[in-house]
């Protein structure tokens, strides 16, 4: 993964581990941007969420970026389900299968190790 990307899990691993089970993309970007600059809206960043994505994947891991969602709609952007769910085609069946991811996370936050 990119410097982004693992400053992004490293972030994302201890807002879940501080019992936060959401955070938006703006909140997200700003704690990143402490280490590495970046913007809620850069495709870099977003980038970095995928490769995320991949590596819980590859690890048999939920997947962490479950928790990014916008403020506005309080669920993650359409770039999400893309990456995370590729095979959701409806707006219901995204939400679903979004739904279900989360609540693996929360339920299996101490799976997570502290670096892929």
């Amino acid at each position: 993964m990119t410097p982004l990307a693992h400053e992004i899990y490293r972030q994302l691993l201890r807002h879940i581990r501080a019992n936060k089970h959401s955070i938006t993309y703006a909140e997200l970007a700003a704690a990143v941007s402490k280490k590495l600059p970046t913007h809620q809206r850069s495709t870099t960043f977003h980038a970095a969420l995928g490769e995320v994505t991949a590596a819980c994947r590859a690890a048999e891991l939920p997947c962490l970026p479950a928790i990014v969602w916008s403020a506005a709609a309080h669920r993650p952007s359409s770039g999400y389900y893309s990456i995370a769910h590729p095979r959701a085609r409806t707006e219901k069946s995204q939400l679903e299968a979004w739904e279900r991811e989360h609540a693996s996370v929360v339920r299996d936050t101490a799976r997570f190790p502290p670096t892929l």
